[in-house]
């Protein structure tokens, strides 16, 4: 009995200062020796996370790569081509005449009025301009006078007038007096045309001016002294605009129409074609 009690005592006492030097250093510390019985191991159950703690999903990777579509490429803006009607320029050749003169007189002896023009005097004039020159105002004119004694009255005057240039005036002037048989002619149709077009001009002004006048006499070949006298003033007062640099386009308009104006006097027909572009 006597080893019994102090077996329990000196227990008792081994097992309070265990428990009172684990209170005393922290769990870090104290050092349990394991037991023969076993011990459950605690569950961890995590808390539920709060918004705040959330990551943001990572962005979903699809499975089937699309095909790369080939993205075109921006038009490249090409300048446009310039037009070239193949016209020659004109230039300040001394030998260019600028205001051409021309007679045709017409023989018709068998009375069939052929259409032959160097036979029956129906002429062709023509005045083709193409001013190239930048800040320059280009005129150039032709004057036909057609006695026609023939059946058939077809005579052509065609006014052509181009521009190619920067602030540049153009003017183009088909003057074609046409004389022919009151009593004879019997198929009267005179063709007048006034072209004007610009290829590549800036800021630039051209016209074309297609004057005739027909008129029937007695005899064309007797054309009267006022017809020929109207016919010179018009051709010294083109001369007279060719050679002033200072005159405008407006201005040598006027000043030709105060000339033609004259034509309307002499009882005749007179058809004026005009064509005026600008850019």
């Amino acid at each position: 009995m006597m080893v019994t009690g102090w077996t329990r005592s000196v227990a008792r006492v081994a097992l309070t200062l265990g428990l009172s030097l684990l209170a005393t250093t922290g769990s870090g510390s104290a050092q349990i020796a394991p037991s023969s019985s076993p011990t459950a191991t605690p569950t961890f159950t995590p808390a539920p996370a709060t918004p705040t703690d959330t990551p943001a999903p990572a962005p979903a990777t699809p499975t089937d790569t699309p095909a790369l579509v080939p993205v075109a490429a921006a038009p490249v803006a090409t300048p446009t081509p310039i037009f070239s009607s193949g016209v020659p320029c004109a230039t300040d050749d001394p030998t260019t005449e600028r205001v051409r003169r021309s007679e045709r007189h017409g023989d018709d002896l068998d009375g069939e009025g052929d259409h032959d023009e160097f036979r029956t005097g129906n002429g062709r004039n023509e005045v083709i301009l193409h001013n190239c020159t930048d800040n320059r105002l280009r005129v150039r004119a032709a004057i036909q006078l057609n006695t026609i004694p023939g059946r058939v009255v077809i005579p052509l005057n065609e006014a052509y007038a181009e521009g190619s240039c920067l602030r540049c005036q153009t003017l183009s002037v088909a003057l074609q007096i046409d004389a022919y048989s009151a009593e004879r002619a019997r198929d009267i149709e005179p063709q007048n045309f006034a072209v004007a077009i610009n290829t590549g001009c800036t800021r630039c002004v051209t016209v074309a001016l297609a004057i005739q006048y027909v008129q029937g006499v007695d005899d064309p070949q007797d054309a009267s002294e006022e017809l020929g006298g109207t016919v010179d003033a018009l051709s010294r007062e083109l001369t007279a605009i060719q050679s002033d640099r200072s005159v405008t386009l407006p201005e040598a308009e006027s000043r030709l129409n105060a000339v033609i104006a004259r034509f309307n006097t002499l009882g005749g027909s007179l058809s004026q074609q005009r064509q005026e572009r600008d850019d």
